[in-house]
């Protein structure tokens, strides 16, 4: 039987998820196809955690705890995802090669080599670096979570012409972060 949570527990819960749920869904959203999926990720890690919170170390660091905790529940939903049965709907062939490059990558993700801050940095900076209308393109399509198509329609362009400048921001992006984060 679990103990019940007092007052200053759930107080204490609210200000961590206040804190920490912004950042978790931008990391999820590096990873995952859209911000609804990331969102999903970043409330079962907090469901979970609640549903722990009075048996959770009290000198745990809370902020890798959580970093982790979404890391591989991104892994979990991306190798799912890495089986077509469980696809809602067809993936392009550079849509499969980001979803296996997201997989190995975040695998291949060491927090201890570099604070979640210093990465969230890179990548900001790396995003920050590409061409105006690349950068306009890869934040519509993993930020926003938006699909090619409405990409398209958006910007009034081809979608051949999303799939060049997302191939474009993913090649650039690579070579800017190859150091910090292992790609294939």
């Amino acid at each position: 039987m679990d103990i019940p949570v007092h007052k200053a527990h759930k107080e204490d819960f609210a200000k961590t998820y206040i804190a920490c749920y912004p950042k978790l869904v931008r990391f999820a959203q590096t990873y995952v196809f859209s911000q609804q999926d990331a969102e999903n990720i970043v409330q079962d890690v907090f469901l979970h955690l609640w549903e722990h919170w009075n048996r959770m170390d009290p000198f745990i660091n809370m902020n890798a705890f959580l970093f982790a905790s979404v890391k591989n529940r991104c892994i979990d939903y991306l190798r799912k995802q890495t089986q077509v049965k469980h696809r809602e709907e067809p993936l392009s062939g550079l849509q499969e090669k980001e979803l296996q490059l997201n997989l190995y990558s975040l695998q291949a993700l060491d927090e201890n080599k570099l604070s979640r801050q210093e990465i969230e940095t890179l990548v900001d900076e790396a995003i920050h670096s590409l061409p105006d209308r690349c950068r306009e393109i890869f934040i519509l399509s993993r930020m926003e979570g938006l699909r090619y198509k409405e990409i398209a329609e958006r910007l009034n362009i081809s979608t051949n012409t999303i799939e060049g400048q997302m191939n474009i921001a993913l090649r650039k992006l690579k070579a800017k972060l190859k150091d910090y984060i292992p790609f294939t």
